[in-house]
């Protein structure tokens, strides 16, 4: 019984922060502009947190691969590509900036 109360309190604590903003979207409307767009953009700016380090740091001393990496996606965003692009170009140009210059 106590594992089953875990794995459905975990459920919910997983689910609510994915599905409160669903709800709170009507509500986002009534916000002023300024605070819209903030709130819609918060989502990309707790991923770039969580992934710009680890772009440095994962490669060691070969930072300048993730580096080569984000720039490229950040430049293909930048210019309105699509996003499976900016994946394909940032993948390809980290590959290749780790193939030029092996460590």
């Amino acid at each position: 019984m106590n594992k089953l109360l875990l794995i459905i309190s975990c459920a919910l604590v997983t689910m609510l922060p994915r599905i409160i903003p669903y709800f709170a979207s009507s509500k986002l409307s009534k916000l002023p502009k300024f605070i819209r767009k903030c709130m819609m953009l918060l989502p990309v700016a707790a991923l770039g947190a969580l992934i710009f380090p680890l772009a440095l740091t994962d490669f060691g001393a070969m930072w300048y691969a993730g580096l080569a990496g984000v720039a490229v996606a950040f430049l293909t965003s930048f210019f309105k590509g699509p996003m499976i692009l900016a994946i394909i170009i940032a993948l390809v140009a980290t590959t290749g900036m780790l193939m030029a210059f092996p460590a």
